[in-house]
């Protein structure tokens, strides 16, 4: 059977390519896809700290003038000025740690600097959806806590995508927060010719040689990124057609999880219609230069839905395609550090066959 293909490939493609023409290809998508960022309670700690940086002396403020409003007004004004001058209040993050209900927050509070007795504070910090694309972020007491605030407390953006829920992971690790959203995954690739140099039987050792390792991470914030494998499958459409060479293409492409592999499946055809075979492609996702790449594993054809045998020789093409599309998919929101299938030490609470993306986040995710 394998004598059989060659001869149809090898044989039927010259005949084909004398009378065909030179074709440019490209592919524009902007694609929504399901995504859960979680947070590290480290990563958290920053971003609560600056808030709170933002709010304490705005909430002393308004304590300070209920209790100045009060006063006879022959001394209101001088006691104001006072309280002005005397008291500069800071505060300092000294717990977070996440519950069934949300965050429970605990801060030190000092009304001036080198106060000998300062209060200490312990909110619960709940995280609901504003609408799609900013959080909100409402604070209430912990019982024996003063009330420093008790409602909305701030909003926080989320410019990466749109938002579908946010919610506290307790036992995930050192994961806090659950941020669910659809993200806009773009599968534009370069412009390719049914003509493009190729050789077949190339080995994917010649890419892989050439591979670096991600650079380190730059500054920024870190998460982890879970792609279910139903959010996944959805991509498949969005590859479009995959120049092999020789007038060889992939068309509809579908992708599965297999274990702790991707699974690429697709009709190989001549030219535009006549379809030859059916391709699955075995897949690992990993990082390559701080982007979303894949090296492919090994490739079976099937011909007549009845024989089935491995046939390797457009792996390097397959590989070089997808990841010509893969590596815009995250644009500049992220650098990828690692990619992976399955949950992790990490992200223990993941699904089994969800792609775990290791992340920075440049510019924030709030």
């Amino acid at each position: 059977m394998l004598i059989v293909v060659s001869v149809v490939l090898v044989l039927i493609t010259p005949v084909y390519a004398a009378t065909r023409t030179v074709i440019q290809m490209r592919v524009q998508q902007e694609l929504p896809l399901s995504a859960h960022i979680y947070l590290a309670t480290d990563a958290l700690r920053p971003v609560f700290q600056e808030r709170i940086d933002a709010q304490v002396p705005s909430t002393v403020a308004s304590t300070l003038k209920g209790i100045t409003d009060g006063m006879p007004s022959d001394t209101r004004d001088w006691a104001a000025k006072m309280a002005k001058v005397l008291i500069q209040p800071s505060a300092t993050l000294t717990g977070l740690s996440p519950q069934a209900g949300g965050m429970v927050t605990s801060m030190r509070i000092s009304l001036y600097p080198g106060d000998p007795k300062p209060i200490d504070a312990n909110l619960l910090v709940r995280f609901t959806v504003l609408n799609a694309t900013t959080i909100q972020v409402s604070a209430f007491p912990l019982k024996g806590s003063p009330t420093l605030v008790s409602g909305p407390l701030t909003t926080l953006p989320t410019p990466l995508g749109q938002l579908q829920s946010i919610h506290t992971t307790p036992g995930c690790g050192a994961n806090a927060l659950d941020v669910d959203m659809q993200l806009p995954i773009n599968l534009d690739a370069p412009a390719t010719t049914q003509n493009a140099a190729f050789t077949r039987g190339q080995s994917s050792r010649t890419i892989l040689a050439n591979w670096q390792e991600p650079a380190s991470a730059t500054a920024g914030t870190h998460a982890y990124v879970e792609i279910p494998a139903s959010s996944l499958s959805t991509l498949g459409p969005g590859l479009g057609v995959l120049s092999l060479g020789n007038d060889l293409f992939a068309r509809n492409i579908q992708l599965s999880m297999s274990g702790n592999h991707l699974v690429a499946t697709s009709d190989i055809t001549l030219g535009k219609s006549l379809k030859l075979a059916q391709a699955t492609t075995t897949i690992m996702p990993l990082a390559q230069q701080g982007k979303l790449a894949i090296q492919v594993q090994k490739t079976t054809v099937t011909i007549f839905s009845i024989f089935t045998f491995p046939y390797d020789t457009y792996n390097s093409q397959i590989q070089q395609e997808l990841n010509s599309k893969l590596g815009s998919a995250l644009g500049d929101k992220f650098t990828l550090n690692t990619a992976s299938i399955g949950p992790n030490s990490n992200v223990p609470c993941a699904a089994g066959d969800s792609m775990i993306l290791s992340v920075t986040a440049p510019g924030g995710l709030f």
